[in-house]
């Protein structure tokens, strides 16, 4: 019987991924520092610790972990507890369920899109070459982490693009300033941003694991423009842009190298994800504006 231990469970996306599991009645187990459940596991991957008790029954692995990219600027601490917090736990996780995963089949491991350094004009696929910015080697760095359980019959990586829904993450946090017209178009607005819905990155996953394994793919919709985005996110909250652009130059003084993931662009080549036999049911941002909020 399939049994998947969830890494990161307690954010945006692992919430979503619980409540997809028990809709389908999987079992599962959280890895968590808290024990707030009886599904919780409680691990510390900073102090190596974790209660192995729970791990003998299970056959499925989900790592979202990682601390958030965009909650923080980037010091030089912040950066380190970027990598720690994604190599390191799951070098861990991988030492450990080595000795007590006796029927561990499958790993599903997250990492991002952002893994090219930013030129808009180029098109990239799972093929091409790592950049040498700080945030491309940590994605390279994160994925082969993940790879440490590539022997096992199904593994796969996804590269996740933007991952919006109107529950969490990034959409709250563009929509927060529109509720009093105060939503404004990120620097030229022209570059290109690869968005996927939430509930497509559940829904592969879920694909997943019933199915095949995928590799390393980017899960990504489509990709489109800031200005697109952020407009297409008022006129869902049912406000409207009123404000200039902001400078990119202003949004650098304000969040430093952070602030490339909002002013520079990217464009990410989703064609294995559409030849995966997986239907996106959101293509396009319109979608977005008739999503279900519950």
């Amino acid at each position: 019987m399939m049994k998947v231990l969830i890494v990161g469970g307690t954010g945006f996306i692992g919430q979503a991924l619980q409540n997809a599991l028990d809709s389908i009645h999987v079992p599962y187990k959280v890895l968590s520092r808290t024990q707030k459940s009886d599904t919780h596991v409680f691990w510390d991957p900073y102090k190596h610790q974790l209660d192995h008790s729970s791990l003998g029954s299970i056959t499925h692995i989900i790592n979202l972990a990682g601390a958030g990219i965009a909650d923080q600027r980037w010091s030089k601490h912040r950066k380190e507890e970027l990598k720690t917090s994604r190599i390191d736990s799951t070098e861990f996780l991988y030492a450990e369920c080595s000795k007590h995963c006796p029927k561990l089949i499958g790993y599903i491991g997250i990492s991002g899109v952002n893994a090219f350094g930013f030129k808009g004009s180029y098109l990239y696929n799972e093929s091409h070459p790592f950049g040498d910015d700080f945030l491309s080697q940590l994605v390279a760095q994160w994925e082969q982490a993940h790879r440490l359980f590539e022997q096992l019959p199904s593994f796969s990586i996804f590269r996740l693009g933007m991952v919006l829904s109107s529950r969490g993450g990034a959409y709250r946090k563009i929509a927060a300033p529109m509720k009093f017209y105060l939503g404004a178009v990120p620097g030229s607005g022209k570059q290109l941003v690869p968005w996927v819905h939430l509930d497509d990155v559940i829904g592969l996953t879920l694909s997943v694991l019933q199915g095949g394994p995928l590799g390393l793919i980017h899960v990504v919709s489509e990709n489109s423009s800031m200005r697109e985005l952020t407009k297409t996110i008022a006129q869902k909250e049912r406000s409207v842009i009123l404000l200039p652009n902001i400078p990119s130059p202003v949004i650098r003084l304000i969040f430093g190298e952070l602030g490339l993931l909002l002013t520079e662009s990217i464009q990410i080549d989703h064609t294995k994800l559409t030849q995966s036999g997986y239907t996106l049911r959101f293509n396009n941002l319109s979608d977005l504006i008739y999503e279900k909020e519950n």
